[in-house]
């Protein structure tokens, strides 16, 4: 028997995001959208300004609206003066929609100014039984428990501060003096004057459409390629061990000019090849810990006026790495809006040699349909290690174009799709050209919501991927939902199914919130992903290889200003007698695990 205690490893919110978790998981199955939550979270305690001409940009970074709902929104709030969030209720934009962003924004009494310093504060252990063999063995040179804190608060006069730790099972607290395991802080100032941002610690770039670098959340699914970024730099507190910065960075606004500048100085985890996994449990993987250093400094200048958008960016990034060196980077970024159609561009040149490009435009063909197309370009050879655009290649050394199309039949049906052919700008067998569709027909209703998807994707005559996706939900009564979720994928030949139920039950004072979940899977000759459903900002995801079933049980009680939550996920596996391999392994066919969590707010 496995039996793991958590506080609160995948644990992020007490605010309960379901809905907005719901229109993310149609678009994005196969991702884990920790760093999205953690957006929601800081906008539900930060509400954006629906006066703020330049706030009400940042309802693009939520990923919960379409980019013709964006338009409407941002329009009206550019031309009106709003006395209540609920205005927006006027607007020819669905209901569900509005409901999806209504705990993010706010129109606050100018009359009122709150000097109340804010803080919220997060825990959380792991243990699990029968212990792994890298444990038994002690191959693993720490103890078996996943811990993870996190703090936060807001000071006064525009300072903000966190803090977070997480280690992860058999890993130490400590590698060498001074060396805290995965240890992430940042103190920021966010001002109104000329000076905006001022920034410490850990921090996330976003330049343009993501082809230099792209290291917060983004979702790179062809139904949002008309999404871009708005803050340049951005503090993180994610527990990511990888795709980050660290060091300083701020903000000058002077009229519609304003200046970036940042410098990152890191080590990152690698030898021959730079290490994601971030484990560093044995003495092997300790080794990798930190020995490659990494410096950047960068310049951007942006320019916004008259519904024009221009950045020029200057970059150097420094690495001991053998593959990069020193490279010189320049980026050029253009984007306008004019009525109903928005383009964007993006190119960039790496040492006056290797260059990328991305063009995107987009149509609002009428108030019910949406019709965009990218161009894209990455020449071989071109620094990519922090990219953020979408291709279909890891490399994204690739030529592409990409078709999407949506429409609004009326409030209850929508129908999307999209097509995209490209080919490698590398030399490899039998991997130089494919195809990709992705359809999908909706149908939302304020009881029940139903969703089918069709996917297709062609590498070369021996591969090919068809995926098959459904989804229905039912809302029993105000405080009971429940859903179904199918996937069938036929790959190289063979089935993939799994089959999932899902039942959600709230109290009437919302203060208690049970969900069930079962799932049902056969998956033996590839993976099929399995998404555990969401409950208050936990996620649980995987890919699931054989025969079995996957149970979850989760339960949250406020007392407060206090959350606390426990879970319990046990996986039995039909094909096998034991469970992973070399130090992971365990000696029986199942797992169970229980979480507890626990959160406090002020």
């Amino acid at each position: 028997m496995i039996v793991t205690l958590s506080l609160g490893g995948f644990m992020l919110s007490a605010q309960d995001f379901s809905k907005q978790w719901e229109y993310i998981e149609a678009y994005n199955q196969e991702s884990n959208p920790l760093e999205l939550i953690e957006v929601w979270e800081y906008f539900y305690q930060k509400p954006i300004n629906l006066n703020d001409l330049k706030e009400i940009e940042q309802l693009e970074t939520l990923y919960l609206l379409t980019d013709h709902e964006l338009k409407i929104i941002i329009d009206y709030c550019k031309t009106n003066n709003l006395l209540s969030k609920y205005q927006l209720q006027i607007l020819d934009i669905e209901i569900e929609s509005l409901k999806r962003v209504k705990d993010f924004v706010s129109v606050p009494q100018t009359n009122t100014t709150s000097t109340k310093i804010s803080s919220d504060f997060f825990t959380g252990i792991q243990f699990i039984r029968p212990l792994q063999k890298g444990t038994k063995n002690k191959e693993y040179l720490g103890s078996p428990f996943k811990i993870h804190y996190r703090y936060r608060t807001d000071l006064q006069k525009g300072w903000r501060l966190g803090l977070n730790l997480e280690k992860d099972h058999g890993e130490p607290f400590y590698y060498k003096k001074y060396d805290i395991n995965n240890l992430a802080f940042y103190f920021q100032f966010q001002g109104k004057g000329k000076l905006k941002s001022l920034l410490f610690g850990k921090y996330d770039i976003n330049i343009g459409e993501g082809l230099v670098f792209g290291t917060s959340y983004r979702i790179n699914n062809p139904y949002f390629l008309s999404y871009s970024p708005i803050d340049i730099t951005k503090a993180s507190l994610s527990s990511k061990e990888y795709n980050y910065f660290e060091g300083a960075a701020s903000e000058w606004k002077i009229k519609d000019l304003s200046i970036n500048l940042f410098a990152s100085h890191k080590k990152l985890n690698g030898t021959s090849n730079i290490d994601k996994t971030g484990l560093y449990r044995t003495e092997t993987e300790i080794k990798k810990r930190r020995n490659i250093k990494e410096n950047l400094v960068g310049l951007i200048l942006n320019i916004e006026k008259n519904k024009y958008k221009i950045s020029l960016s200057n970059l150097i990034y420094q690495s001991n790495f053998e593959d990069f060196n020193t490279n010189y980077i320049q980026s050029f970024y253009l984007s306008k809006s004019y009525y109903n159609i928005k383009y964007s561009s993006e190119t960039v040149v790496q040492n006056f040699t290797y260059w990328a490009s991305i063009q995107k435009l987009t149509i609002s063909a009428s108030n019910n349909s949406l019709i965009s197309v990218q161009f894209r370009t990455r020449k071989h050879g071109f620094f990519n290690q922090y990219k953020s655009d979408y291709s279909h290649f890891s490399n994204g050394y690739e030529n592409g174009i990409l078709w999407c199309f949506q429409h609004n039949f009326d409030k209850k049906w929508q129908f999307r799709a999209t097509f995209d052919h490209f080919n490698a700008n590398f030399v490899k067998k039998h991997t130089s050209q494919g195809r990709a569709i992705y359809t999908q027909i909706s149908r939302n209703t304020e009881k029940r919501k139903m969703r089918i998807q069709f996917q297709y994707k062609y590498l070369y005559e021996a591969q090919k991927k068809s995926q098959f996706r459904l989804f229905y939900q039912e809302y029993l009564n105000s405080n009971t939902r429940v859903n179904i979720k199918g996937n069938y994928t036929f790959n190289l030949g063979h089935l993939n199914t799994s089959m999932q139920t899902n039942l959600y039950q709230t109290s009437r004072n919302k203060k208690n919130k049970i969900n069930i979940s079962y799932c049902a899977f056969h998956a033996t000759n590839s993976s099929t992903f399995w998404q555990g459903p969401y409950f208050y900002g936990s996620f649980n995801s995987r890919f699931l290889y054989g025969k079995g079933t996957v149970t979850t049980l989760s339960y949250q009680r406020k007392i407060y200003k206090t959350i606390l939550g426990i879970q319990m996920n046990h996986m039995r596996y039909a094909d096998r007698d034991e469970i992973g391999s070399g130090n992971e392994q365990t000696n029986k066919p199942y797992k169970s695990e229980i979480s507890l969590y626990l959160k406090w707010k002020n």
